[in-house]
């Protein structure tokens, strides 16, 4: 009869594939050792192999997350200033505001805003107040923590997936150098760090109910606990990960996984935590306005109405089907192998029974329940009336969770003993991606024109070469061999997995350069255009001018910009076409200007209210003026 695992690849994480071994180092019998010398000399043998594996792998994974680093910032080299309107300036602006800098305008609402990420960044402005070397700076933060997403999930390979060490290293780097995980790390948004924090979660939600000691559980309890509570401070979707942890904590204490004083300790550390976000905020309460709308009658018409309803589930199939092609298929097989088992009560509450076993089961499920709360919750505050295309099939608020489904994905295909067994997966796989495609094609046909950003699909535009409007078939049918060829290549002795890894590689680093010429780059060309003055650089505005800004007719987003250059002082703004006259308070003036030949615009004329011109913009048409 064949063992459980090979009848049943959907139990890869709980049974070690090929190549994998136990969380444990196994030990090296070695008989004739044994017979001429005694069994002291074959033990420090042992014992002197398991430290020069282990020390090999500290060093690889230092090595490797060092290349993350350097991958990271080598390609936002060209990148100097925020291109994300406006949630990159809140974002840097709330980050000064919390150093004891002058606060701004956002447009973010109180239920969205969050200071975690301004907290993580804020440091910068205590050594520079420029606003281009600042931008630099939180770059190269970024790129700090979001690497670190390459040893967690080493750890999440190793420990949950009982992947080899070998192929959890190869596995963490493709995962980490995805653009779900990079892109976004050219930014400053908390999509570049929330990855980390998530898969930092559930390592240390793993070490509580797997630690050997009970030292160890309670300080992964704990440290679990803390980190949930910082994915709250630091963005909405923590909500879902906090709810997750409280459910993992009542799970484990009806399953008496764990003493009730632990469980105490991991609903402790992520209160505490949580309580920095009432902190921070009114610590720069009187330094932001927040001027966004909450999405609160949305969320509530997606429960309470079938229209609302529909719009819900149909937006979550999208990012499911994004999931699916943005792992290469990978992510289809992950889910399917996190959802089957929870179907087999007889052999789950077997699982749960082994103490090992169980702690893997658990933080999988973890893992799905996570993807799904968070996809349903996004999907339902997501404005309708935005005419985005985007919304149909959106991943940003589950692409922190995309590496960790492809490593189980991976896992569960590496847990299939025969060629059929991977067939019958990686088909599986295809008839999901499929059927979750084929609802998002049939809403975007419906639904016609929308507005689409390729900004929040770096993927999908790569993978159909299209970075003007959305398409499904040809990224799906991209996905789909791409899938063939892993399933196909991996299941090949000696170097399958290598090639498959090596595979992956090349095509997440090529969607990465890509997607930063074609995406990131030229977001930004617009912003600070050949001629564009540097206000405060170059001497235009000083420090302790009092600056009104006149907010219509100029393009939006150099508001943003000018507050952001401007560090001393919040903006003043105004409607000039409601009443010309400036705030009696600005000696400085930053308003609508058009040259003489031009009659687009309704100039200011700051002559009249006692300015003198100092300075034009040709490409934004706007002027500084100075009072005289």
């Amino acid at each position: 009869m064949a063992k459980p695992s090979e009848q049943d690849p959907a139990r890869a994480i709980v049974s070690p594939p090929d190549g994998a071994t136990s969380t444990a180092t196994p030990t090296v019998h070695d008989p004739s050792s044994e017979q001429s010398t005694g069994t002291a000399p074959a033990v420090a043998s042992e014992t002197a192999g398991r430290r020069l594996s282990a020390r090999w792998v500290v060093i690889a994974v230092i090595v490797g997350y060092l290349l993350q680093v350097g991958w990271r910032i080598w390609l936002s080299r060209n990148l100097y200033v925020p291109a994300a309107h406006a949630d990159e300036d809140g974002y840097l602006v709330a980050a000064r505001a919390l150093a004891g800098g002058a606060g701004g305008e956002t447009t973010d609402n109180e239920t969205f805003r969050r200071m975690g990420y301004p907290m993580l960044i804020s440091p910068v402005y205590w050594f520079t107040q420029d606003t281009f070397t600042v931008y630099r700076s939180v770059l190269v933060i970024n790129a700090v923590l979001n690497a670190l997403v390459f040893p967690l999930l080493y750890l999440y390979a190793r420990r949950t997936l009982l992947l080899s060490p070998r192929t959890a290293l190869g596995g963490a780097f493709v995962a980490a150098a995805m653009p779900a995980v990079v892109f976004y790390s050219q930014f400053a948004l908390t999509d570049s760090v929330l990855g980390t924090m998530v898969i930092a979660w559930l390592v240390l939600a793993h070490t509580w109910l797997a630690g050997t000691t009970a030292r160890l559980r309670v300080l992964g309890a704990l440290g679990a606990g803390a980190v949930a509570g910082l994915l709250f401070v630091t963005h909405i979707r923590g909500t879902m990960v906090v709810l997750v942890h409280v459910l993992l904590v009542l799970v484990v204490l009806v399953l008496r996984r764990s003493h009730w004083a632990t469980g105490l300790a991991a609903i402790a550390g992520a209160g505490v935590v949580m309580t920095l976000d009432p902190i921070l905020k009114a610590a720069s309460a009187n330094a932001i306005d927040s001027a966004g709308n909450s999405p609160k009658s949305t969320t509530i018409d997606a429960v309470t109405t079938l229209s609302g309803l529909g719009r819900m589930l149909g937006t979550a199939d999208g990012q499911l089907w994004y999931l699916c092609v943005g792992t290469f298929g990978l992510g289809a097989i992950g889910v399917i192998t996190a959802v089957l088992p929870l179907t087999r009560l007889r052999a789950l509450r077997g699982e749960l029974a082994d103490r090992a076993a169980g702690a893997r089961r658990i933080i999988v499920t973890a893992t799905l329940f996570t993807t799904v709360l968070i996809a349903l919750s996004s999907s339902a505050a997501l404005p309708p009336n935005d005419n985005r295309i985007n919304y149909y099939a959106y991943p940003r608020y589950i692409h922190m969770l995309f590496p960790l489904w492809l490593l189980i994905g991976l896992t569960g295909l590496l847990a299939a003993r025969t060629r059929r067994q991977a067939l019958v997966l990686g088909g599986s796989a295809a008839a999901l991606t499929l059927l979750t495609g084929a609802v998002v094609s049939i809403r975007t046909r419906l639904h016609g024109w929308g507005r689409f950003l390729n900004f929040d699909s770096p993927e999908l535009s790569f993978m159909g070469w299209r970075w003007d409007h959305i398409g499904v078939t040809r990224p799906t049918i991209v996905a789909l061999v791409l899938l063939a060829g892993i399933v196909l290549l991996i299941q090949r002795p000696r170097w399958g997995l290598t090639l498959t890894l090596a595979g992956m590689g090349l095509v997440v680093a090529a969607n990465m350069v890509v997607a930063t010429e074609k995406i990131s780059v030229p977001m930004e060309v617009n912003q600070y255009r050949p001629g564009t003055p540097l206000i405060v650089r170059e001497g235009y505005v000083r420090e302790g001018d009092r600056v009104a800004f006149a907010k219509e007719q100029v393009v939006w987003f150099v508001q943003y910009n000018h507050m952001r250059e401007i560090y001393w002082t919040p903006l003043l703004i105004w409607d000039q076409t409601e009443d010309p006259t400036p705030p009696s308070d600005a000696n400085v003036v930053i308003a609508p200007y058009d040259p003489p030949e031009n009659v687009d615009l309704e100039t200011w004329d700051g002559a009249k209210y006692g300015f003198r011109l100092v300075v034009t913009d040709p490409n934004q048409r706007w002027a500084v003026w100075r009072k005289s």
